[in-house]
């Protein structure tokens, strides 16, 4: 073996030894230390199949059954996104049963499963139209108990949650007469759902939920018992805030305090009105976060366990205030890290055999570069079109845009690939003018100074090989998401799904994405940043991988970060989000909400890109891993229409 392929084998090694160490210690972590069971399997009735983890306290059985809580996640999650309450509940003797909803995770039929109505709640007068995935999300707050004229067209809306619930009241171990429900945001209208049909439930725990007028449903004979309201104060989802701009004042409401806490005066926010014997219980708990993050907010953890502990008549040593997710959710992290950097020295020790060794060319000495003051000028153009486009793109492509439902099937994947493909056209007409007729053609800049072949090597040859290289990075990574999976039930994630293993449907989605990913990735961040606005090299290999990590970041990243401002500075100054304030309530949500996910992740993601162009010489390598990586993400732990 050549000494040279030692050292990156080693690293290699040591990269897998720590994926398998700290999702080791994060199942320990989320088992209890041993003292709880954590399965997983499929419940299959009629015309559907719904994944299931269930934790079980080993102190749960026949002969002591427990109490037992259904969890249900929300949209663009899946059954893990409840970690946190699955496991801080199970801590404490509880039984959790957490699920895919329809179109997330492993579960089947997708979301066209929970039916579509006629109706916004918004204006129940006019009738929807347009594409059935664009009804979907526009009559997400209509639900199946409602009144007739309003809910006619559904058929779902606990999205698989009724099924679950009857599975866990039938377990041996379970005491079905001290139940409860919690879910997040889509979540939550499956608990109000679920709830609607089993008056036997104790609680129900809304995480970001939204609340309804009692003329909208048979008050009279349905109940809901116990509830408790975790309320964001940064809410980026109008139907969560009652349609209303601002948060703090939502108490003074006939709709939240006679409708949904059943007082007749105005309510103080974090205290319990009514009575837990009889089901009246309410209480709405202000946590200082936003949408996505209540769910593993100690704030709101904390009043949640209380409320279960209380509700379910559970008796616990185990501190409300005791909680262990964020340990369970860093080793996690740590985990899928260390799978990502172990693409790094395997790369190294790929281009030490013959086929792929014109995969590791030097950088151009001399490359041509363009003057500071056309780059500043190219580089702010470019932000601020990415930024200014991508709250209309997301939302065109998530709902209106007529793409073939039967092929394109993942709903935020369509919004990305629509903001995606118009930033990559913009970029393609550019470049070819600048290149073909502009100053690119007359200052003499070739193929090589833009990053897309060697002095000597054939384009065309780089990139077949460039595209195997990339695989088989990605596809070890795949291979340790599995085996973590097998060996721990845990794949690469925080706190949100990244890196899941596909089923049959999820694989087929990833084919029809990569290619647009591929391209839009090749072109923007790989011939564009590193080609035509490629910086000089710094001193050191190490100042030259940080400053241009650094740069492509602020290229590729600075729009979403304007756009990221302008979205909650006025929230933070009380004004409500900046994206309903300044365009209409149709360009927040998802897409506004999803930036403090997508930012981050995309900035872990350029590091790896940067490198694999410094260290191959050529965009490809880096271009493609990154596409992969992003498809997997979309095509892996998203909705499925």
């Amino acid at each position: 073996m050549k000494k040279s392929i030692i050292k990156p084998l080693v690293v290699f090694i040591v990269c897998v030894i720590a994926v398998f160490l700290f999702n080791g210690l994060a199942a320990h972590v989320r088992n209890d230390f041993g003292n709880v069971e954590v399965t997983t399997g499929f419940l299959t009735p009629e015309n559907s199949r719904i994944a299931y983890r269930l934790y079980k306290p080993k102190s749960a059985t026949a002969a002591n059954p427990a109490a037992a809580v259904l969890a249900m996640h929300g949209y663009q999650s899946d059954k893990d996104t409840n970690a946190a309450f699955c496991i801080e509940l199970a801590r404490r003797g509880i039984v959790v049963l957490s699920i895919d909803s329809y179109g997330h995770g492993d579960s089947s039929p997708g979301m066209r499963g929970r039916g579509w109505a006629n109706y916004n709640i918004k204006n129940l007068d006019k009738t929807i139209s347009g594409p059935k995935r664009f009804m979907v999300m526009m009559t997400f707050s209509i639900l199946d108990f409602f009144r007739p004229k309003i809910s006619e067209g559904l058929i779902d809306s606990s999205m698989g949650g009724r099924d679950a619930w009857q599975h866990l009241s039938s377990l041996s171990f379970v005491d079905s007469s001290r139940m409860g429900l919690t879910g997040h945001s889509m979540g939550t209208w499956s608990s109000w759902s679920v709830a609607s049909s089993f008056p036997e439930h104790r609680a129900i725990v809304l995480q970001c939920g939204e609340v309804f007028p009692l003329s909208h449903y048979d008050s009279e004979n349905i109940k809901f018992n116990n509830v408790l309201l975790l309320q964001a104060l940064i809410e980026e989802f109008e139907n969560m805030r009652d349609y209303q701009q601002r948060i703090l004042g939502l108490e003074t409401t006939p709709l939240r305090y006679s409708d949904f806490m059943g007082q007749e005066a105005p309510v103080e926010w974090n205290k319990t009105y009514g009575s837990f014997e009889d089901g009246t219980a309410r209480r709405m708990e202000l946590v200082g976060t936003n949408h996505r993050l209540v769910t593993y907010d100690s704030d709101a953890l904390t009043p949640a366990m209380n409320w279960f502990i209380t509700a379910l008549d559970v008796e616990t040593a185990v501190a409300d205030t005791s909680h262990v997710q964020w340990l369970k959710e860093c080793l996690n992290f740590l985990a899928m890290l260390a799978a990502m950097v172990s693409m790094l020295p395997l790369f190294l020790v790929l281009v030490k055999f013959k086929f792929f060794e014109s995969l590791a060319l030097p950088l151009k000495s001399e490359p041509k570069m363009l003057s500071p003051k056309s780059r500043a000028n190219t580089v702010l153009i470019a932000i601020i079109v990415s930024g200014v486009t991508f709250p209309f793109m997301t939302q065109l492509g998530h709902g209106l845009l007529p793409l073939p439902e039967s092929i394109f099937r993942m709903t935020i994947g369509n919004g990305f690939i629509t903001w995606l493909g118009f930033l990559m056209i913009v970029a393609v007409l550019t470049l070819y003018r600048w290149y073909k007729k502009g100053n690119g053609k007359k200052d003499g800049w070739t193929l090589a100074d833009l990053g897309m072949e060697g002095q000597s090597h054939n384009y065309k040859k780089l990139i077949i090989r460039s595209v195997i290289a990339a695989f088989i990075l990605t596809g070890t990574m795949y291979i340790l998401t599995c085996l973590s999976v097998v060996l721990f039930q845990l794949d690469f994630r925080f706190i949100w799904p990244f890196f899941r293993p596909f089923n049959l449907a999820r694989f087929g989605q990833f084919l029809v994405y990569l290619p647009v990913y591929a391209a839009f990735f090749t072109i923007n961040a790989g011939v564009k940043l590193y080609g035509q606005l490629r910086l000089p090299e710094c001193k050191t290999p190490l100042s030259t991988q940080l400053a241009w990590w650094g740069y492509s970041i602020f290229v590729m990243l600075g729009g979403l970060f304007v756009i990221a401002l302008i979205q909650y500075i006025p929230f933070f100054m009380g004004f409500g989000p900046g994206a309903d304030l300044l365009f209409s309530s149709l360009f927040g949500g998802p897409f506004m909400s999803i930036l403090i996910l997508l930012v981050p992740q995309f900035a872990v993601f350029f590091f790896f890109s940067t490198w694999l162009y410094r260290k191959s010489g050529t965009v490809y390598v880096g271009s493609f891993v990154l596409a992969i990586l992003a498809t997997w993400v979309v095509t892996g732990g998203s909705a499925i229409f």
